[in-house]
């Protein structure tokens, strides 16, 4: 992960609202989170649409239990699960992927194309079968899921098996949702859109990428997440996480140039070669830039004995810089990252640019 990978997926995010992705444990912990930073975040004109992207949300995880085939792996790679959810204009897409045994696709692509080719009433009457006749079991339910989330979305459900090996694959599943009172003109994504940031995301090790509004508001469903999901590595380190993560999104909340009324933002978290890395990018008023850069610059010119005593100085004497405790709080991040904080500004224009840190530990 570098200042550039923050970048580049904030632009291939760009028309995004609001999206999140992740790679791990699918735990029902992460699901309550996802589907309450959804629910927190749902434009007013979306609400009618609340409740069904929540169930489409909860299938698609279920989906991922129902046909995932990961020997219970404990590295990540670029199999891993997947799961994403973007918010596009008035579209809401959910996105999954996961590794299949190759002899099970024949059974999957049949179930997804008999309910993308039916209609309204017969989806219906299928549906009544399928429960009528008990057909559901532990893995697959005898396609009910498709069922169900084709009946919530009265659309289709693109899906692709990329292969692996000759006896593993990669299922791409695509669901979409949209209020069919609201055209905001757009087209739609693509399959092959959500192939290729999961296969960025893969390639960059990043568990976990959240793009949208980093209001105050909108910062407390992603910390609990995090915090929820950091509970298998050591405490340290989990304490550190969370720490770092309530410095930099606060501060994106606090200190972001505001575009349309949101303090919009990118973030990410990810794993590689034994060291988490955090990465954060929002936009900043250029007048500020020589101000946080030189912040910036002092804080990584320093020893940690150097820092450790900036650090206790700031607190003895109550020194607040131009953006209030920024300079205090990248003391303090500089302080416990094993590298210097690596940052990086592309001007959009006369009024802000994009800036862009990384950190890892």
């Amino acid at each position: 992960m570098t200042t550039e990978t923050i970048y580049k997926f904030y632009k291939l995010l760009e028309k995004d609202n609001i999206s999140f992705s992740y790679r791990g444990s699918f735990s029902n912990n992460v699901l309550t989170m996802v589907t309450q930073l959804f629910k927190e975040n749902v434009e007013e004109k979306h609400e009618r649409l609340r409740n069904k992207l929540s169930f489409l949300m909860i299938e698609s995880f279920q989906n991922i239990s129902r046909y995932a085939d990961s020997d219970d792996k404990i590295e990540l790679d670029e199999t891993s699960e997947f799961f994403m959810t973007r918010n596009i204009g008035d579209t809401f897409y959910v996105i999954s992927a996961n590794l299949i045994d190759n002899k099970k696709i024949p059974t999957v692509k049949e179930r997804l194309e008999k309910v993308n080719t039916l209609d309204k009433s017969e989806l219906n009457k299928l549906y009544r079968e399928v429960l009528t006749n008990k057909q559901i079991n532990e893995k697959g339910g005898a396609g009910l899921g498709f069922i169900e989330m084709v009946r919530k979305t009265k659309g289709k459900l693109p899906f692709d098996f990329v292969k692996i090996d000759d006896e593993k694959s990669m299922f791409f599943m695509q669901i979409e949702l949209k209020n069919p009172k609201e055209d905001d003109g757009l087209p739609p994504i693509s399959l092959s859109d959500a192939k290729q940031i999961q296969k960025l995301v893969a390639e960059e090790n990043i568990l976990m990428m959240h793009k949208g509004d980093f209001s105050e508001e909108a910062v407390g469903p992603m910390l609990r997440m995090v915090e929820e999901n950091m509970q298998n590595v050591s405490l340290k380190v989990h304490k550190k996480i969370f720490h770092f993560l309530v410095e930099i999104l606060q501060n994106i909340s606090k200190h972001s140039y505001p575009l349309n009324n949101k303090h919009e933002g990118i973030f990410q978290i990810g794993f590689d070669n034994g060291k988490f890395h955090i990465g954060t990018g929002n936009f900043i008023e250029n007048s500020e830039i020589d101000n946080l850069k030189n912040q910036l610059d002092t804080v990584n010119s320093k020893s940690v004995e150097e820092l450790n005593e900036m650090y206790r100085k700031y607190l003895r004497e109550g020194k607040t810089t131009k953006s209030g405790s920024a300079g205090l709080g990248l003391i303090d991040l500089a302080r416990e990252t094993d590298d210097k904080i690596n940052y990086e500004f592309i001007k959009v224009n006369d009024t802000f640019s994009f800036f862009s840190l990384t950190v890892k530990f």
